[in-house]
Formats: C-alpha cells, structure tokens, sequence
C-alpha cells in the first residue's frame, strides 16, 4: 500500500493547499518571521497569530487524510511551502496502541486513535522553522477539528504542556525543550517518510 502523505490529496486540492500557503509565504505583510521572534521574545498569548481561516482549511484536509492512514508517516505542509514529516502512531502487537485521551478537550467524534500526543504533536510539526513557544503549540493546536471549540485557554495549556513533556520523553523523541530560551523544538523536520519505513515512532 503507498505512503500516506500530502501528495496523496487530490491533485486540485493538493495545488490549492500549495497555492495557498506559498502565497502566504510570499506576501511580506503577513511578517511570519517578525512575529515568530516577537512572539518568542515575549512569550505571551497576546503577541501570538492564529492562522487564517484559509491556512486552517487546508491543514484540516491534511489532517483528515493523515488519520485516515494513522499507522503511516504522514507529511504536512507548512506555512512556509516546506512539507514536514509526521510520525505514524505507535504500534503494539501490530495494532496501534491507543493511549489516555483528554476527553474533555477532544471531540467524541474524533478518529478512534486521536489522542493529546496526536494534537499535539501536529501542532509542533508545524511551527515556524520548528521552532516555537508553548502558547504557539496551543495557537496551532486549536487549528484541529477534532478539538473542542470552546475549550477555555488554560484547559488547553494545561493538556498541552502534558503532552509536550510526554513526547519530550519517548525513545525518539520529537520534540525538545530548550530551557535557556523557554522554546520547543521539532526534532523531526528533517526526516522524510521513509525514515518511519521499518518501524512507527
């Protein structure tokens, strides 16, 4: 069975993704760079963009296609036209391992196997140059459908700074914490699908 990735979205919504989000990239009003070091800098909510009602579109399509295959990597497109490797699901048995949800900021009518690591970790796929604060991960985390729409700031600060320390520390972790610059990294960026090829992470 082929890959799961991006390039699996029909042609005509593969290119208006891609438009999309490379005409984004090139328009020098949207700042993304300026405001990701402001929103570094100062590491408050208020300096913090959520994405366009456009760019959450098209993550959404993406996002459907991966969990449609969740025991395959998947690969996002991000703001900045570059596509970045997602992990498929853990296995255990050969089946994938379903693990604690927070049900109470996750829609009941989410993939079986959607969990806080899922939301999380698509979320930190998807930081500017995968690099990012926590309250960006939270931003980028409300980006999902299957997350409560109404679910208070906190509550979700809360379940996301669980699951970043989760994923900080599994076998291969995807994510690290760089304390001196109170930062998140994505450890991933630079793998390709293959990489995932002869065992899930």
């Amino acid at each position: 069975m082929a890959k799961s990735t991006s390039d699996d979205m029909p042609d005509n919504e593969a290119n208006r993704v891609a438009k999309i989000l490379l005409e984004i990239k090139s328009n020098k009003s949207t700042n993304l760079g300026e405001r990701s070091v402001e929103s570094r800098a100062i590491n408050s909510p208020e300096t913090i963009y959520p994405c366009s009602e456009e760019i959450r579109a098209c993550f959404r399509i993406e996002e459907a296609l991966r969990y449609a295959q969740p025991n395959k990597a998947f690969s996002y497109i991000a703001v900045n036209g570059k596509k970045v490797v997602v992990a498929p699901l853990k296995k255990r048995g050969g089946k994938l391992f379903k693990r604690i949800c927070h049900y109470d900021i996750l829609k009941s009518n989410k993939p079986t196997f959607f969990t806080l690591h899922c939301l999380v970790r698509d979320a930190a796929t998807r930081l500017l140059g995968g690099v990012g604060t926590r309250d960006e991960v939270c931003v980028l985390a409300r980006d999902s459908q299957f997350i409560v729409e109404d679910i208070s700031d906190s509550q979700l600060r809360k379940a996301v700074k669980g699951g970043l320390d989760r994923l900080h520390y599994e076998d291969d972790p995807c994510v690290k914490y760089e304390k001196e610059r109170h930062q998140w990294t994505y450890l991933h960026g630079d793998r390709k699908v293959e990489d995932f090829e002869d065992g899930s992470t």
